[in-house]
């Protein structure tokens, strides 16, 4: 089953692989007359490559998505480790968990390079396959299918943004307008609710990876749970709906353990709505976790050769003592003394043998070992250079869409405090999975323990800063981080992007 997922995601990857490393005098395939290139079904598939690529490249980045959606936040940090490599970037990830943001940060223009390169190749591949000569039945659905993908991006941009340029024409050369966050937020809904139908109703292996209609439902439902926050209007019975969307069709359940959703071959998840894959087979670049979070040290034990572990991100002493030690969710990450796999001791640099430790002094000048490690995806061995971890990442998993519709009855209810049996019911459902049976069961849960468990189940999966600030956390102060101004709910804007179109207009407090 793996070889035969991965395999199909290698070839319609394959096209974006193939363009890239290209000579760059050889003729632009994109220049050629559509009629010409995509004149198959499989060349339309094939053609749908450079959309998804771009979600392997800055989709779990730590200069993409994973720095701004995990290090801004409470359940993250990077301090400067003095031994055993490093990250530093020029203070970039501590300007991150502080809040000081600006529209030079490479997270910051990286993230937005993602959300808009996949909105204009989406663009590029829907008017070639719209005009490609090739009849099959599957036509409709690959344009619904790419549509979707499109409306994925323009989400995540009007998350992290609010007010962005859309242009969605691929003929219209001109220099998109700006939309408020309230006018592109309609533009995506409008967007998922024509393409939805028409796309592949249920998850299969032809499609692991690819949007479905679930994904839609889930993106809706993540829309309308914040639509208070970003628009003005409460929306929390149509979130309520789009999960039951999901949940009433009975294709997705709970994986038996927490820890099977992120093994290395994980592409069996009966949770997984949509994911970007992952496999050293496929690529180099992608997802390095090992490197982001491992100590120098470490490399033999892994196997790891020709490469470098940054010692580098760590979850925060707050968030591992927000787990309760019957919590099987706890072993996700790394922490106390370190071993080779035959049981010797792992030295570290600074003497002894090394230990990592929840509580981080410093953030400008840390010992080696201070930081819990991300240990929640299971790491590969006898990784060499750039190769990516194997394991997928999963965007959305039905853990997430059944905390979410106990969130969105409470909301919709007016609650900040429940024992309403439908909402202990989803949140008990992930929370006997993490402690093998009732024990830890609630009996009522107000929103703040919800976030809490949203925590728990969902950290470094890039959830937790819109998380913090539907809740009405963002601005808290957190140990190394002073209080912060509501503006920066939005990032700013990339310069670059502000010096290309005039059109736009930075964000308020940038």
């Amino acid at each position: 089953m793996k070889q035969s997922i991965k395999l199909l995601i290698a070839l319609i990857i394959g096209l974006l692989i193939f363009n890239a490393c290209g000579d760059l005098d050889e003729e632009l395939y994109s220049s050629i007359n559509s009629e010409e290139w995509y004149s198959t079904e499989n060349e339309c598939v094939l053609a749908m490559g450079s959309a998804y690529g771009g979600l392997r490249y800055r989709g779990t980045s730590l200069w993409g998505l994973l720095g701004l959606e995990s290090v801004t936040t409470d359940e993250s940090i990077i301090p400067v480790h003095t031994n055993g490599s490093y990250l530093d970037n020029d203070g970039l990830w501590r300007d991150l968990h502080k809040h000081d943001f600006s529209s030079y940060q490479q997270s910051v223009t990286d993230s937005w390079e993602f959300c808009f390169s996949t909105l204009a190749n989406c663009n590029q591949i829907l008017y070639q396959v719209e005009n490609s000569p090739a009849q099959f039945d599957g036509k409709v659905g690959m344009l619904a299918e790419l549509k979707t993908l499109r409306a994925f991006v323009l989400y995540k941009a009007v998350d992290l943004w609010g007010n962005i340029p859309i242009n969605m024409d691929f003929e219209d050369t001109s220099l998109p307008t700006q939309y408020t966050r309230a006018d592109a937020f309609d533009l995506v809904e409008e967007e998922l609710l024509a393409a939805y139908p028409l796309t592949e109703a249920a998850p299969s292996s032809e499609y692991y990876g690819r949007c479905t209609r679930p994904l839609a439902f889930a993106i809706l439902a993540k829309m309308y749970l914040n639509s208070e926050k970003w628009t003005g209007e409460a929306r929390y019975a149509d979130a309520i709906a789009m999960c039951d969307s999901i949940i009433s069709k009975g294709n997705f359940q709970l994986e038996s353990s927490h820890a099977d959703n992120f093994i290395i071959e994980n592409e069996g998840s009966p949770e997984t709505i949509f994911t970007i894959p992952y496999d050293r087979v496929i690529g180099d670049f992608g997802f390095q976790m090992h490197m982001y979070t491992l100590h120098y040290a470490m490399l033999p034990k892994y196997d790891l050769t020709g490469t470098w572990c940054w010692n580098g991100i760590s979850m925060t002493e707050a968030m591992y003592d927000s787990y309760d030690d019957a919590d099987s969710r706890k072993a996700a990450w790394l922490i106390g003394p370190q071993f080779y796999f035959n049981g010797d001791t792992l030295m570290g640099y600074e003497g002894g043998q090394l230990t990592f430790t929840k509580t981080i002094t410093d953030l400008d000048q840390s010992p080696e070992a201070e930081g819990v490690r991300v240990f929640k995806w299971e790491m590969n061995t006898g990784l060499s250079g750039w190769e990516t971890m194997d394991n997928d990442f999963a965007i959305f998993r039905y853990a997430d869409i059944l905390l979410m519709k106990a969130e969105a009855i409470m909301r919709n209810n007016g609650s900040t405090t429940s024992s309403d049996a439908t909402v202990l019911n989803l949140v008990n459902q992930v929370r006997e999975r993490a402690f093998g049976d009732d024990s830890h069961n609630y009996i009522s849960i107000t929103l703040d323990e919800l976030l809490a468990e949203r925590g728990r189940e969902l950290a470094f999966e890039e959830v937790r800063r819109q998380d913090l600030i539907r809740f009405g956390k963002w601005g808290d102060a957190w140990k190394f981080k002073p209080v912060s101004e509501s503006y920066k709910e939005l990032f700013p804007l990339p310069n670059n992007a502000m010096n290309a179109n005039p059109n736009l207009q930075q964000n308020d407090g940038y």
